[in-house]
């Protein structure tokens, strides 16, 4: 590790590539002499490894959410005491080992998204037991719900404007779909995003169980959720919801034996990672008509290939990974940051070091 003077706490140079809410950088303004704003979050574009170079070589602290940041760039960086990444997985884009072997503390957003995510996973929920966008697709976009007549809509009942024919035929009879409330929802995963799934469908009224290895019952019965294995998920649930992070452990996790054990009204909704399950087994219990319908958010590739499977079955709602996509997530993630570096600053560990083992020689401050 380079040996570093300590700096004057009252004048650290801050560099923000990140989105960010500004008024959250009051809790440590006084610590900061100056702010330079860059990079994506200003322009909606990664800044290249050379100009980030250029911009890091006098920052003090750094706070990104997409650029890259290799070795390269932290040995351009000779004055840097932290980075803040505003992403729960840093290390998709920070070399953390070599921020390590420089005394570089690297901090991060746990949960940043969660809300987004989990409001988003309850709306594919609904539309897609309810048929909304079906029933949208066709009323907007083609004359299949319009340019119809039905047997008991004629006569004297032309004239009813304000109700649809209850023809077989018809909306109210081909779009019904099923409520949540009473239903079980199974949760495969149960962290920062999976806590807040749970919350919002007890709210509908659903009763929820879930998987996690890494939760005991006690974290389980206080979020009024009951643990279960990976099986009990898979066939005990009306809604099954991935929710867990990819790891080598969880890659793979829901797979082909487990569509077979979901219940044949069931549907199966992925707002998480495709690289948590089989997605060859996902398509023929959709295409075999085993399973109710799917709604998913994350695909093996993307963009989606025009070829994509999933986009040409009937029972499947598709959506292009946007169930992170809230505008307002970088006032959480921005929260949640400058709460680390006020700890980091105060010469206190922050809740959320990715690298834990720097901090008895982290560059000083």
């Amino acid at each position: 590790m380079i040996a570093l003077p300590e700096v004057d706490v009252n004048q650290l140079e801050l560099l923000v590539s990140a989105r960010f809410d500004e008024t959250a950088l009051t809790k440590i303004a006084p610590s900061i002499a100056g702010v330079r704003h860059v990079g994506y979050g200003v322009t909606g574009e990664k800044l290249d490894t050379e100009s980030l170079k250029e911009e890091i070589s006098s920052a003090d602290l750094y706070i990104l959410e997409f650029e890259t940041v290799d070795r390269s760039v932290l040995d351009a960086a000779p004055r840097l005491r932290a980075i803040g990444c505003c992403r729960t997985g840093p290390e998709a884009n920070v070399d953390i080992a070599a921020a390590t072997e420089l005394g570089i503390p690297v901090l991060f957003t746990p949960g940043r998204n969660a809300v987004s995510v989990a409001e988003y996973t309850i709306g594919l929920m609904i539309s897609v037991a309810r048929h909304l966008s079906e029933a949208y697709h066709l009323l907007k976009y083609t004359g299949e719900l319009t340019e119809v007549s039905y047997s008991d809509k004629d006569a004297d009942r032309l004239t009813v404007t304000s109700e649809w024919s209850i023809d077989p035929h018809a909306p109210f009879n081909r779009f019904q779909g099923v409520e949540l409330s009473g239903k079980v929802l199974g949760l495969a995963g149960f962290g920062a995003i999976g806590r807040e799934i749970a919350i919002r469908a007890r709210a509908f009224g659903m009763s929820v169980i879930a998987y996690d290895l890494y939760v005991d019952e006690a974290q389980f019965a206080a979020a009024g959720v009951a643990g279960a294995s990976l099986e009990e998920v898979a066939s005990k649930s009306d809604f099954v919801a991935m929710a867990a992070k990819v790891t080598p452990q969880t890659t793979g996790l829901f797979s082909k034996r487990h569509f077979a054990m979901m219940k044949p009204d069931a549907y199966f909704i992925n707002s998480a990672r495709a690289a948590l399950v089989d997605y060859d087994a996902l398509y023929e219990a959709l295409a075999g008509n085993r399973i109710a319908g799917a709604a998913i958010d994350v695909f093996t590739t993307e963009p989606i290939s025009p070829e994509e499977p999933l986009r040409h079955l009937p029972n499947v709602l598709i959506s292009p990974h946007l169930a992170g996509a809230s505008r307002d997530i970088p006032r959480q993630h921005s929260r949640i940051i400058v709460e680390e570096l006020s700890l980091l600053l105060a010469g206190s560990q922050p809740r959320f070091l990715k690298n834990p083992e720097v901090w008895a020689h982290r560059r000083p401050i």
